[in-house]
């Protein structure tokens, strides 16, 4: 980002490498260190842009859309401002209708989504499972469409659904419950989690989704669940239960030898649950494998080697009684009477969607996904307090996200985010009007879809696809590293150049044509000026003109023209008759740079504004 700091170190490196430079007798611009041009002496400091002093703030509106949904769009924001004649209230009346997601008319996007012609995302779970084994190993890509059909599916909705906040927390709850979708064995399962465990809880109730996510066969996978058993319990779905999933890793104490003593019940912390008891506020190591035990025997039917589970239906969740550790149990100081059966698991849930630790856990990852790395301990708590509050209400979740998005802290703070991998590319996509609906391939053409998915890989950010159960990062740290953040500067000005069909066939149409757009925006040639055109992209990408993100784009597509000169966007070359989309070559006369591929630079200017501060920050 582009800040005072960021200056100063910029400063500090470049006497770094002078310092470098002098101790072999090498002059700071010696052309011999670099291939440069004859007669040029490389970037000196002076002909950087000047760093600003200070974070330039979007209008409140843009601010706002660019957090709430998957990237600021003009569409969006013109629909934003017929909803009353205050901003104030028409973020009030934005999020009522965003807040109830079943009352939005999304029908271009569910035509976009069914002319994708996707075949697994509506099968039962059992039909998902019948799919796998019939495929079994024969076929890789058969095997996983289903996780990969999610996947495309998934980018449809970010770029088109009008349920924007939906798609937004949709991401948020994806992360909460991590589940790797390309694992071998849950991959094939993948939509019936993300359709049944997910989607319909995202604005519901915690509880429900707890116990929903923890059923299904992609999360029993991902974390060994099916084949805990009396006697040999696995701990690792109750150990991320606890840590990642409810109480959080802050809440966590360790290994306390009799955690219920006297003693430790007052160091570690205890309060009055909603049963009446006395329950530990952290949670030991103890804890983690009573779990394991409490959740003994919750298995899908057909995933051990004895087969089916009685006349459970392959592929869906059952409970196993002869395999469920029936003896008593001590967790958080309540006591598990024995021979409660799979009631021993769902008092478990009862128990951790109550807990405070757990509101307080939830609620400040929530506020973290929408305000900043450091959101106050204040609106943590008021968060949280929701959320505890509200345990038993259909609406619980929706009651929270609510509270985050009225609050001051968030209509008041930008720029202490930045954008992941995948955010900055859907957003890109939205922001530029682009036709894209991407599909599984399984040919040997280079399909704009592999080129987008292998990209955002490279990236570190592919839908689904992070290992650990914990959930992509979403802290600005985690992705401002060198690699993360040069792949996907890379990634998004080559949005601008993909073709839909075939990602590098020209004769293709572009999955976002600008200059179409460009010239439809500015029909007069008179019109078609660098400002004007540079001003457009601004406020269509960005909801501003800040500095010195302007100015830059301004001189790269204007060469030595003066801003307010027509430039020629319709002149183009051809080859074999085919327009180049590029414009003309034009070095003669000197001096003419204006008139040089000028369609190439419109499309390198916007993706200069793509990869700006300003279009990365939220």
């Amino acid at each position: 980002m582009a800040t005072a700091a960021a200056s100063d170190a910029f400063v500090a490196k470049r006497r770094l490498f002078n310092a470098l430079f002098a101790s072999v007798g090498a002059s700071p611009t010696d052309p011999r260190l670099s291939l440069r041009r004859a007669g040029r002496d490389g970037l000196l400091d002076q002909d950087l842009p000047a760093s600003p002093d200070a974070l330039t703030f979007p209008p409140p509106a843009v601010r706002w859309l660019s957090r709430a949904t998957c990237g600021f769009s003009t569409a969006e924001h013109v629909a934003f401002i017929a909803l009353g004649a205050t901003d104030e209230a028409r973020w009030a009346a934005w999020l009522a209708q965003q807040l109830n997601p079943a009352a939005i008319v999304d029908s271009a996007c569910d035509a976009r989504l069914a002319s994708a012609a996707f075949t697994t995302l509506n099968k039962t779970a059992a039909q998902l499972w019948a799919a796998r084994e019939a495929v079994g190993g024969s076929n890789y890509f058969q095997r996983m469409l289903p996780i990969a059909e999610t996947e495309c599916a998934t980018l449809i909705r970010r770029m088109y659904s009008k349920r924007q906040l939906f798609e937004v927390m949709t991401e948020f709850w994806h992360d909460h419950f991590s589940v790797f979708g390309w694992d071998y064995d849950g991959g094939p399962m993948f939509p019936a989690f993300d359709r049944d465990a997910i989607r319909p809880h995202v604005f519901g109730n915690f509880r429900t989704m707890l116990q929903e996510t923890c059923e299904s066969a992609s999360m029993m996978y991902m974390l060994d669940l099916y084949s805990s058993v009396a006697g040999h319990p696995n701990e690792n779905y109750a150990r991320e239960l606890m840590e990642l999933h409810t109480l959080g890793a802050e809440n966590y104490a360790g290994i306390v030898s009799n955690p219920d003593s006297f003693a430790n019940m007052n160091l570690l912390g205890h309060f009055t649950a909603w049963n009446g008891e006395e329950e530990r506020l952290r949670y030991v190591d103890d804890d983690v494998y009573e779990a394991a035990r409490a959740l003994s025997g919750w298995t899908i039917s057909g995933s051990n080697w004895w087969g089916q589970v009685g006349t459970a239906p392959l592929g869906t969740f059952t409970y196993d009684d002869p395999r469920h550790d029936q003896s008593t149990k001590h967790i958080l100081a309540q006591y598990f009477t024995p021979y409660q059966g799979q009631g021993d698991g769902t008092f478990l849930f009862d128990m951790l969607a109550q807990h405070p630790g757990t509101a307080h856990f939830v609620a400040g990852k929530i506020c973290r996904r929408f305000v900043g790395d450091s959101p106050s301990t204040a609106l943590v708590q008021a968060a949280a307090d929701v959320f505890h509050q509200q345990s038993q209400a259909p609406d619980q979740l929706r009651q929270v996200v609510a509270l985050v998005l009225q609050s001051d802290e968030f209509k008041t703070t930008w720029g202490t985010k930045m954008k992941r991998p995948a955010t900055s590319v859907v957003s890109a996509l939205r922001a530029l009007g682009a036709d894209f609906t991407p599909v599984p391939d399984n040919t040997t053409t280079y399909t704009p879809t592999e080129e987008l998915i292998g990209r955002l890989q490279a990236a570190g950010q592919r839908l689904f696809y992070w290992p650990a159960p914990n959930g992509y990062p979403d802290t600005q740290a985690a992705w401002s590293c060198t690699g993360t953040l040069g792949l996907t500067l890379k990634l998004l000005p080559r949005l601008l150049e993909m073709h839909q069909v075939e990602s590098y066939n020209n004769a293709q149409p572009f999955l976002a044509d600008v200059q179409a757009q460009t010239l439809a925006a500015f029909p007069n040639a008179t019109d078609r000026t660098a400002a004007n055109i540079i001003g457009y992209w601004c406020d269509r990408l960005l909801g501003q003109r800040p500095q010195p993100t302007y100015g830059i784009a301004l001189d790269l597509l204007r060469q030595e023209a003066a801003a307010t000169a027509p430039l020629d966007l319709t002149s183009d070359s051809t080859d074999a008759g085919q327009p180049q989309h590029v414009g003309i070559w034009h070095f003669n006369p000197p001096n003419t740079l204006s008139q040089h591929y000028t369609i190439a630079r419109l499309r390198v200017a916007i993706g200069l504004i793509l990869c700006s501060p300003d279009f990365l920050r939220r």
